[in-house]
């Protein structure tokens, strides 16, 4: 897991340093940390960054991502940090993540393209977590 992502996610950091983060932007390298972890491009990621491929570009690796794109790809890493927590460990919380569930309909990692379908993907792994099968 690259630096800037595993800092995230070892250092359990506070909603006020996460809230910080969003207002004064993430690098963008974050985004590609973030993207190598679940096993794709950077750019693959853009939809749920609710952005273009071609925005993401546009930015240097140590270049800030405006507030709303930084806010969606720490979103991701908080869900990742969870699905690793609870599938105890990266490789099947990635796994899971890119893979379609049944209890979601859906690719869970794609649902986080908004803040309630990343409540849903949160809430079904709250129920693996209490051995309900999801």
């Amino acid at each position: 897991m690259a630096t800037a992502l595993a800092e995230l996610l070892e250092h359990h950091v506070t909603l006020e340093q996460l809230a910080r983060a969003v207002r004064s932007g993430i690098p963008r390298k974050f985004v590609d940390d973030l993207a190598s972890t679940l096993e794709m491009q950077p750019y693959a990621l853009a939809p749920i960054l609710r952005t273009s491929d071609r925005t993401l570009r546009r930015y240097e690796p140590d270049q800030l991502l405006p507030p709303d794109i930084s806010e969606k790809a720490l979103q991701i890493a908080r869900v990742l940090e969870r699905a690793i927590e609870v599938l105890e460990n990266e490789k099947n919380a990635v796994g899971w993540l890119t893979d379609h569930n049944g209890a979601l309909g859906a690719v869970p990692l794609q649902m986080l393209d908004s803040a309630f379908g990343a409540e849903q993907v949160l809430n079904v792994l709250g129920r693996i977590e209490d051995t309900v099968y999801s």
